[in-house]
């Protein structure tokens, strides 16, 4: 695989850095252009290197078992870390992630007169980025070089761009609550979540498209910080993780993994009473039924979270949840254990800190059913359940398939 050097272009009040991908076996219907494109103010601060294009390909080229040339500037630190970050991911997933030899022959790191001075959060709406933008608000953190100046919200992460009304609704909202907080909403977009679907878990493949989007905007951003998805005593192997993703900064921009040190429930009490959240918390899943920060209040995820801010009293005041809530809903709750059970597990002992026990036992039977849940899916041979998921999600129908991109995109 290689990577040419970049070109940077304006069209349509946007600044768009992009690189020609070349495959040794193109494989399934791939673009091979890749691109990252933000507001046209940020024309400045777009450096045209080669940094956010190798960290988002690598993974790819792991699975493709493809050496990745890299034509372009590189940061020396970056490729060195790139090798040791392939490693890992070859330790964990060694039945997809493969070795492969990283080229590059214009090592050199940016110009620190053109380094970017401002700490930005990676943004979704969602609980571990409200948590860890909060974290970084004057009110809670006093050194001023990591307070939080920006939210970075990418299109073409979780949403596809066939939902653009979806993501800008989103965006409109997102700023009409973070602005007065002196926060600048980012809008980034990018077409590198549509490399790696049918091919690579986006679990592992989502870590390089999020640095990605970072590095591109690497003349006005200091410090990236990445919310963690789990706690310390969750980890499991996936492409973002306090245990790797430091491997992935530069001499200029550090990326900072925030968040693993509190659980999925303490993250929730710490936003439950902050107004922006009620406006706009987004934790959907199901692309089906949610539109913009509206929630489908039926998916894992929602009944996840809402039980939580139920327990806290706060669940009326959160705007994008289907009311009414209660018990009854808990009862009907079938919990997905794939990445173990600490987060129901979490919810009951907070539920007893807090004197509710009225949602004990419906969480306990919630409990119960995703045990159960879990010990059938862990007998079905992987071969037959891999085979069930092709026909329920065909690549075909898969919203990140190439073939659903817009014409020019």
């Amino acid at each position: 695989m290689i990577i040419s050097t970049p070109e940077i272009h304006t069209n349509d009040g946007r600044v768009i850095v992009s690189a020609r991908i070349s495959y040794d076996h193109r494989p399934l219907n791939k673009p091979d252009i890749a691109w990252f494109s933000f507001p046209e103010k940020y024309a400045p601060f777009v450096s045209g290197r080669a940094d956010p294009f190798a960290v988002s390909l690598l993974p790819l080229a792991q699975v493709l078992g493809e050496d990745l040339t890299i034509q372009g500037s590189l940061s020396p630190r970056l490729l060195n870390g790139m090798r040791e970050y392939q490693q890992v991911m070859a330790y964990w997933i060694p039945n997809q992630m493969r070795l492969v030899n990283i080229i590059a022959n214009d090592l050199q790191p940016l110009p620190a007169q053109r380094a970017g001075k401002n700490l930005v959060t990676l943004f979704s709406g969602g609980v571990d980025s409200s948590h860890s933008l909060v974290s970084h608000l004057p009110e809670y953190q006093t050194d001023l070089a990591y307070q939080v100046r920006g939210a970075l919200f990418i299109h073409g992460l979780d949403i596809p761009f066939q939902n653009q009304a979806s993501y800008l609704e989103s965006l409109q909202i997102f700023e009409r609550h973070l602005t007065p907080l002196g926060i600048e909403l980012i809008s980034c977009a990018t077409n590198l979540h549509y490399f790696s679907s049918g091919l690579l878990k986006w679990g592992i493949a989502h870590a390089g498209v999020i640095f990605g989007a970072g590095l591109a905007l690497d003349g006005w951003i200091a410090n990236l910080v990445v919310p963690s998805s789990y706690s310390l005593d969750e980890l499991i192997p996936r492409g973002i993780s306090p245990m790797v993703d430091h491997l992935l900064s530069t001499e200029t921009l550090k990326i900072i993994h925030h968040g693993a040190t509190s659980s999925r429930v303490e993250k929730v009490a710490a936003i439950s009473n902050w107004e922006p959240a009620q406006q706009f918390l987004r934790v959907c899943v199901d692309e089906k039924y949610r539109f913009a920060v509206n929630n489908c209040s039926k998916c894992e995820k929602c009944i996840r979270t809402m039980t939580m801010l139920e327990i806290c009293g706060t669940l009326p005041a959160f705007k994008t949840f289907k009311q009414p809530f209660g018990i009854h809903d808990i009862f009907r709750w079938t919990p997905h254990y794939e990445f173990g059970e600490v987060w129901v597990l979490q919810t009951i002992q907070f539920a007893r800190s807090q004197a509710k026990h009225q949602y004990i036992f419906p969480l306990q039977v919630a409990h119960i059913k995703g045990r159960i849940r879990n010990w059938i899916y862990r007998r079905i041979p992987r071969w037959l359940f891999k085979f069930l998921k092709a026909q329920k999600f065909p690549y075909q129908q898969d919203l990140f398939n190439p073939d659903f991109l817009p014409p020019g995109m």
